[in-house]
């Protein structure tokens, strides 16, 4: 999948032919209320017109739209979509509590998706009005890869630490005489680490999944801040922006060095 112009993880001037990027997400989450029907529909109204005049005159109901808004709240649950066109990408969404803007093979980090995020969030609060009508509970960002791999008939532990540089091992007496295969027939390993810049969280999964109806190595690379290490918004989430990007593309390079981002870069 190409990633447009300028892509995350690539090196100045390199273009990842064969990238294998899924969808690339933003989203906002802020403190649930038990908003009325007329104020959530009030309020929808107004992001419906705000996002119309800045490029998603698309818009389409989810299938939880019918949900009542105090429950759709709870759950930070998108409710409705506003697209470029019928069907097209990029797009946002929207719930009572949550917003998310996403873009899929298209993505290019420096001539769209940056400025699209940055314009986006402030249309946003717009709506909802600054940091003393609405406390945001949580920014993320999220890249979502799927990496070719038939995991049904190879072993996901050794591709990981041949093609990742990550090892993932169990004691072989678990398998010995046991009767179970040390194969695994499926993953799903996640890790948690503190993060500096920007202040948060950066979440790694690992997991057995599909890619363009294909079996595939997912890889989802989270960078996430929570409460208080969320900056003032939406003053502040350029420079948050900036910084949650640079640690999924500096991972990303580092991860996938050697032959399999050759592979990416189409070589």
């Amino acid at each position: 999948m190409s990633l447009g112009k300028k892509e995350r993880g690539s090196m100045p001037g390199q273009k990842l032919r064969k990238a294998p990027l899924i969808e690339a997400i933003v989203e906002v989450r802020w403190q649930p209320k038990v908003p009325d029907e007329s104020g959530y529909m009030l309020m929808l109204g107004r992001m419906a017109e705000a996002f119309l005049h800045n490029g998603y005159p698309a818009r389409q109901s989810l299938p939880h739209a019918d949900m009542p808004p105090a429950f759709a709240a709870q759950m930070h649950m998108v409710q409705h979509q506003f697209r470029v066109s019928e069907g097209g990408w990029p797009l946002v969404q929207i719930g009572p509590t949550v917003f998310t803007l996403n873009e899929t093979e298209a993505y290019d980090w420096e001539g769209d998706f940056r400025g699209r995020a940055i314009e986006a969030v402030e249309t946003l609060f717009k709506v909802l009005g600054g940091p003393d009508q609405v406390r945001i509970e949580s920014l993320l960002l999220r890249y979502i890869d799927g990496i070719d791999f038939d995991w049904e008939k190879a072993s996901l532990l050794e591709f990981l630490e041949t093609n990742l540089k990550t090892r993932i091992a169990f004691p072989p007496a678990l398998f010995d005489n046991t009767g179970v295969n040390p194969t695994p027939a499926g993953l799903d390993f996640t890790s948690s680490f503190r993060c500096m810049s920007p202040a948060g969280i950066v979440h790694l999964r690992l997991a057995s999944g599909q890619s363009k109806g294909k079996t595939a190595l997912v890889m989802e690379t989270m960078v996430q801040s929570l409460d208080a290490d969320v900056p003032s918004l939406p003053t502040g989430f350029a420079d948050w922006l900036d910084a949650a990007h640079e640690v999924p593309s500096r991972w990303f390079r580092l991860l996938t060095q050697g032959e399999l981002y050759r592979r990416f870069q189409g070589d």
